[in-house]
């Protein structure tokens, strides 16, 4: 899975080919890295935009959805991949590569998993059910701007066995924004899972954006085989 962020031209250098050079080189790059998905996200509403990367060979796809949930009442804490010793660390990371693998194959977030960790940017809480990993998020918490406040959590990366699965990790992750000194959890929710967004709905989510999700035409984005990966294009 590879995607391209926010990409700008200054305007006194825009009309030459500039923005179009930047796209093919990414794409050639995320394809010789083996990405089989290759795509970015825009503004709904932002035709120029839209027009400009459809005549690059992207197509549209569902649209994606930012929800939040208000930070939950502070409460004790369990499955943080922080809490887990170094000893365990790496094991506990396999488990989440597995559960995604079997979810999405091909599909790893162990690195994302491994940085947010390293980099103190927030954590990765992960639910188990008799033991076993049914679900885990990993979520920033730093703020995207040096210099300001914590707002929210932001949910990165979120895979489940199921849907009670993903609706047992909600509360978890309220905590965990409360634990995070944030005032709400937002989830970027994609629109092929409509279960999923109803069951955030349900819980009080708020919808605070929106963004069209974009892919190359032969390098579509891919549904998961079962269970429900969110995986932010933008982060």
């Amino acid at each position: 899975e590879g995607w391209m962020g926010p990409l700008a031209v200054r305007d006194d250098c825009q009309g030459a080919g500039q923005g179009k050079a930047i796209v093919r080189a990414g794409i050639t790059h995320l394809a010789a890295a083996g990405c089989r998905t290759i795509g970015l996200e825009t503004m709904p509403r932002t035709v120029d935009n839209i027009g400009f990367y459809s005549a690059l060979g992207f197509v549209p796809g569902a649209i994606t959805v930012t929800l939040t949930l208000e930070a939950g009442p502070p409460t004790a804490m369990r499955g943080l991949l922080s809490q887990v010793g170094a000893a365990d660390r790496d094991a506990a990371v396999d488990e989440c590569r597995a559960l995604t693998a079997a979810c999405a194959p091909g599909v790893d977030f162990s690195r994302e998993m491994r940085l947010t960790h390293e980099l103190g940017l927030g954590d990765t809480l992960m639910l188990r059910r008799d033991g076993i990993l049914v679900a885990f998020a990993v979520c920033h918490a730093a703020p995207l701007v040096e210099g300001r406040s914590r707002e929210e959590l932001r949910v990165l990366k979120l895979v489940a066995a199921d849907l009670a699965a993903m609706g047992a990790l909600l509360d978890p992750l309220t905590a965990l924004a409360r634990r995070s000194a944030t005032a709400r959890v937002a989830i970027r929710v994609q629109g092929n899972f409509p279960d999923a967004y109803a069951r955030i709905a349900r819980a009080g989510g708020r919808v605070r954006w929106t963004d069209l999700r974009m892919s190359l035409a032969d390098h579509p984005s891919r549904a998961p085989a079962r269970g429900i990966v969110f995986s932010n294009w933008e982060i």
